[in-house]
């Protein structure tokens, strides 16, 4: 009986360390795998919803520069993903036989637009070609007023205020492009409201069948100076001055000349035809 006893005592011991081996060997394996199931944020798909998130700010062009851009952004509102207030009022069509052309030459004073590094000064060049788009549209008997005819600065309300103040007219501004992407070049022209979309389209066209160049598209945006402006108006980048090819042509006066002139057809063709 002694004996049978021990046994069963021995034999209970040896359970007992069969069912911690057990619990020694297969606990570490689950634990194993679900930490490989679940991502770290080292690993590579939160990096990719690090990303996601990250992504999400409103499109902005402002390069930390003083005073808004012409070209941010507000964030009431979304469509196409970027962000803006839609305002309340509506813009009437572009009528044929438009009287006045506003003309805004971007930045100027303290803001030289682009990025802090560029070599060429944007504010300049932007300058320069709205007085020789002024120059040819007063040629074929449009009213031109520019919202700025020297380096001063002017803000974003006063030209809103500027293109706001006069009747039968329409609003153009003139920019250039920049971009960390040194090789990045082409035209890009945007529009807000829908009743600037056949100047925009038309400008668009223009400067592309003008000047052989990238065509980085036509695109609805609500920059401040065209969602302000109670008139029909369209954003011009002719161009980035960061592209060290693009940029020497646009130092040349025969370029901005070209660039004036296919965005004055597009204007006098717009007048002749309407929207």
């Amino acid at each position: 009986m002694l004996s049978l006893f021990s046994w069963l005592r021995r034999r209970r011991w040896l359970l007992l360390f069969s069912c911690f081996l057990t619990l020694a060997v297969v606990v570490p394996e689950h634990a194993d795998a679900a930490r490989r199931k679940r991502p770290t944020q080292g690993s590579r798909g939160s990096k990719r919803s690090l990303k996601k998130k990250s992504g999400r700010a409103s499109y902005s062009k402002s390069k930390g520069r003083r005073g808004r851009s012409a070209r941010s952004t507000s964030r009431r509102g979304r469509r196409g993903g970027r962000s803006y207030y839609t305002p309340s009022f509506s813009v009437p069509s572009i009528d044929r036989g438009f009287s006045t052309v506003i003309v805004d030459a971007g930045h100027g004073g303290h803001d030289n637009g682009g990025v802090p590094w560029q070599r060429i000064s944007e504010k300049e060049m932007t300058l320069d070609t709205a007085q020789r788009l002024a120059s040819y549209l007063r040629g074929r008997g449009l009213r031109v007023i520019m919202t700025r005819t020297d380096d001063t600065f002017v803000g974003l309300g006063e030209r809103v205020r500027i293109a706001n103040a006069t009747s039968n007219s329409i609003f153009v501004s003139i920019h250039y492009n920049s971009a960390p992407n040194l090789l990045a070049r082409g035209f890009e022209t945007y529009y807000f409201h829908a009743a600037g979309y056949p100047l925009a389209y038309r400008i668009h066209r223009n400067l592309l069948s003008a000047i052989p160049n990238e065509d980085r598209g036509l695109r609805r945006r609500g920059f401040y100076v065209i969602r302000g402006t109670r008139i029909p108006g369209v954003l011009c980048e002719l161009g980035y001055l960061t592209n060290a090819q693009e940029g020497s042509e646009i130092l040349s006066r025969s370029r901005r000349q070209a660039l004036a002139e296919a965005v004055g057809r597009a204007i006098v063709e717009t007048r002749r035809e309407g929207g």
